[in-house]
This record gives structure tokens, sequence and C-alpha cells, in this order.
């Protein structure tokens, strides 16, 4: 079976793992290392332990339970707030977790005191980003009970912003965001320890593009560590970064003729996000693609037997860990 595979350089991901820490602590805020994008890797997370992260965070248990199998006891969050048929496992295997349900916590609660243990949990604004999280005017309260709930250590409060959104929508939901934290301290009587601002293109806002900080401390990143870029949907590399951490190859299975060349690759929808491939051969350009099939145009012509590589998106490297058809290769570069 021809299938693809996926060349994965570890040096490069601890190479960038240490220039997001480096960057970051100029600008203020600590990191936590996101696997998800990689499922989970047991390799890929220790390489960014490698690098200086302290903390992980995953939006899967599985790829959590992944971790703690390979012997991965290091902090690890749940991004993706459990719903109720969660909470045992969450409590087993995650550390803290997101939340923007107080149902959920309180179910938490329960599960943690049950499992004898005591479960962080940072409170998730909504910032009319069109995910999760608490309305704003709720978030001092729930803040309050938080930190009297048993079995719950209340770790801070955190926001997401939406992948495609720019950097003037992140600074101006930022300033709401810490002055929500300035309400919550005055009803805690402190501050919260935690202020999660986002993800990587918030990175890209703050410590790519120069803007100031408007205050948070905190960082969940994983598409520039993984890719060495600064959004999931912008393949431009940050400066100092390296891009060709993972490498994709699919065989050419067909070759058609005709006035345009075209070729087809032993590569699909069910393994890929197609949009999100980027050939490394100039004279190759992605025409088209179904469930198993991905359809090139091609200059020069390709042959049967060729082997095509790919630059990845964060949609493309997400689909293609979760797939079984990809054959994974860890490759050694001296950087």
């Amino acid at each position: 079976m021809s299938n693809a595979r996926l060349r994965i350089d570890l040096e490069k991901i601890v190479h960038n793992t240490r220039r997001v820490l480096a960057i970051s602590h100029q600008h203020g805020f600590q990191v936590m290392g996101v696997t998800k994008g990689a499922a989970g890797l047991p390799e890929v997370a220790k390489a960014m332990l490698a690098g200086g992260i302290e903390t992980l965070g995953d939006s899967r248990l599985d790829n959590i339970a992944r971790l703690r199998a390979a012997g991965i006891q290091t902090h690890t969050t749940l991004l993706r707030s459990p719903g109720p048929s969660d909470t045992s496992r969450t409590i087993e295997l995650a550390d803290a977790s997101l939340n923007s349900d107080m149902e959920i916590v309180e179910a938490l609660s329960i599960e943690a005191r049950m499992q004898r243990k005591i479960h962080g949990v940072i409170l998730m604004v909504d910032l009319h980003t069109g995910r999760e999280g608490l309305p704003p005017e709720r978030i001092a309260a729930a803040c309050r009970k938080l930190r009297s709930t048993p079995g719950i250590q209340f770790q801070g409060i955190g926001a997401y912003f939406h992948v495609a959104s720019d950097s003037e929508h992140h600074l101006q939901g930022l300033q709401v965001f810490v002055s929500l934290a300035k309400q919550v301290e005055k009803e805690l009587g402190k501050p919260p320890a935690m202020l999660s601002g986002g993800s990587s293109n918030i990175f890209r806002s703050i410590a790519v593009e120069g803007n100031p900080n408007p205050g948070i401390n905190h960082l969940r990143v994983g598409t520039a560590i993984l890719l060495g870029f600064s959004s999931s949907l912008n393949p431009i590399t940050i400066d100092g970064f390296e891009r060709d951490t993972f490498i994709l190859q699919a065989e050419v299975i067909e070759v058609k003729a005709g006035k345009i060349r075209e070729a087809i690759l032993a590569l699909g929808k069910l393994d890929t996000d197609p949009q999100f491939l980027f050939p490394m051969d100039r004279g190759v350009k992605v025409r088209d693609a179904s469930s198993d099939h991905l359809m090139v145009e091609m200059d020069p012509a390709l042959q049967v037997g060729d082997w095509v590589s790919f630059r990845l998106g964060y949609p493309a490297l997400s689909r293609l860990m979760a797939s079984p058809y990809i054959q994974l290769e860890f490759v050694k570069t001296t950087l």
C-alpha cells in the first residue's frame, strides 16, 4: 500500500520551542506548549519539554492519555471544556482544564474529591469570538464561587480569539480581558494568577508584530512551535524559526497526458486538508482532491513512483496526525 509519509524533525521543534520561550519572556508572558496539532505524539511533547516548556495542553483526553502512557507526567491542561461524560477521565488524566460551565465545574469538584485530587480550573471568558466562555458580566461572581469550591483550584481566566482575526481585534479584546481581570481582583482581593490571553495568533500580534502587551501573562502556543509560523491560517515563517519541522511526502500513482500535465497522488481528504498543502517544488500545484486522491498540476512532468513533498498548514498537519494511514518517520538535521 502506497501510504504517504510524514517526516518529523524533532530538533527543529526543540529550536522553535526555545525561540517561542525567549521571545515570550521578553514580552512578559509564560507559554504552555500545545500538542493537539500533533495528536499528542509523545516524541513531539518531549521535544517541547527539551526546548524548555514546563506545561503542556491538549484538547483531547485520548491524547493526554497517550502522553501519560509514554511516561510524561508534566502538568497538562485539557483545552477543550469537558462534557458531563468526561469529568471522571478529566480528573484522572489532566491536572487542569479550561471551563465555561459552572455545572461542569461542580461535577469536576465531585470527581476530584472522589479521586482525592485537586483539579485546576481556568475560567474562559467570551469576548465575542464565537467560541467558548462565560459572558464578561458573570465572570467575577463565577471566580468567587470557584475559589470556595472543594477539590478545585482556581488558576485564572482565559480567552480565545478566532484564528482568522486580526491584531486590532486582538488588542481591543485583550484590553477588555485585562480590565475584567481587575474586576476579579476587586472581587477576590487578589489578581487571578493566570491571564491566558490566547494562542499563536496572539503571539503573532504581540511578540512578532511588536504591539504592546496589554497585561496578559500566559499564552497557549502550538502552531508557532510545531510549524514555525504565527497563525494557523497564515504560512508566513517567523524570522529565526524553522519551517520544515513536518514534511509530507506522497507518491505519484498515475500520470495523465494532455495540455495540462496532471498527476494523481496517493493522498486524499481522508488523510489531510488539501487547502493547506504547500508544494516544495515550484512546478507543482494542488488542483483538486477526493477522499483518496490528490490531483496536482506539474511542470516539468512527474513519473509514476515519484514522491512529491509538501510543507503544511496547521489544518493539514492536525488531520494528518490523526490519520491511521500516514507513516511517521523521524529525521534529524544539524542546526
